[in-house]
């Protein structure tokens, strides 16, 4: 069992991040010092032997500025695979909850984000867990996209809770409306604890799809068996009451329910969102507990 002071390879293992409890998660996370260079690093070791090679292929393919850096890919003694990453100083989870993000600062984020994701999925990737706990930040205040596992349920589309299994880069997309109206309300824009729980969170905010706006809605296989029940009225504004005008409608554009319909990240980049500084905000009020 690995624990604090072992070493893989060249790396002393200083403090776990994760939790071992945590059967659910197939890796454990440590904080590490590289004994060649004393810097600090972040260790994530594979709790089985066939797992994490996924994430290693993926993250040696990329290279790009707002993607996290894969230092190295080694093994333990027992064949687990290590992918070994510079340290951050922060995630957006933390920064989110610690301080109101200006808009300003949101729309940085947001921009870096969507560049990250574009390099993505020109390389034919879907990234499949966007969430603010997955998006670090550099001492530079910039945003690098890291942990490419599954669609934690959050921030998981409407097609996949559908049961879906034709997924694209829509996927991320969604995911990544989800974080920037995050960024907002400071809480998850939508919060479910179960499947069900989570599409009627979605139809409470967007109201109740149809297959006007999406016309396969009935192909999908949860369809034979669930009735979407709720309004079709919208109270998307209500639930993201700080946001700015272009910041609902980018937003909007991100989180539609056809899949198909939704912006690309290509496309979301030219939103006149992006076109100049945007320090407005709707409301003071930085908090909304209660809805949706």
């Amino acid at each position: 069992m690995l624990e604090q002071g072992s070493f893989v390879g060249d790396y002393k293992l200083v403090h776990q991040l994760t939790d071992n409890a945590n059967f659910y998660s197939d890796c454990e996370v440590f904080e590490a010092t590289d004994k060649k260079t004393q810097s600090s690093v972040i260790l994530k070791i594979a709790r089985y032997a066939e797992s994490g090679s996924r994430e290693a292929e993926i993250l040696n393919f990329l290279s790009h500025e707002f993607v996290v850096k894969l230092l190295e890919s080694i093994k333990t003694s027992d064949f687990r695979n290590v992918m070994v990453f510079e340290k951050y100083p922060h995630d957006l989870q933390e920064i989110c909850t610690n301080e109101p993000l200006h808009p300003v600062r949101i729309q940085r984020f947001m921009k870096q984000l969507l560049k990250g994701l574009e390099h993505i999925h020109e390389q034919n990737i879907i990234h499949r867990d966007i969430k603010p706990e997955n998006l670090f930040v550099d001492q530079n205040d910039c945003l690098r996209i890291g942990d490419f596992e599954s669609v934690s349920l959050w921030y998981r589309p409407i097609e996949i809770l559908l049961g879906a299994t034709n997924h694209t880069t829509a996927v991320d997309i969604w995911s990544a409306g989800c974080v920037m109206a995050e960024f907002y309300r400071r809480h998850p824009l939508f919060r479910g604890e179960s499947q069900i729980h989570m599409i009627n969170k979605i139809i409470k905010v967007l109201g109740k799809p149809t297959t006007d706006e999406w016309p396969t809605l009935n192909d999908l296989p949860a369809m034979q068996y669930v009735t979407l029940d709720g309004s079709d009225t919208t109270n998307f504004e209500q639930a993201v009451p700080q946001a700015s005008e272009k910041s609902l409608n980018i937003i909007r554009n991100m989180i539609r329910f056809d899949p198909t319909r939704r912006f690309t990240a290509t496309q979301l980049l030219q939103h006149d969102y992006f076109g100049s500084e945007d320090s407005s905000i709707r409301n003071t009020s930085m908090d909304d507990p209660e809805f949706p």
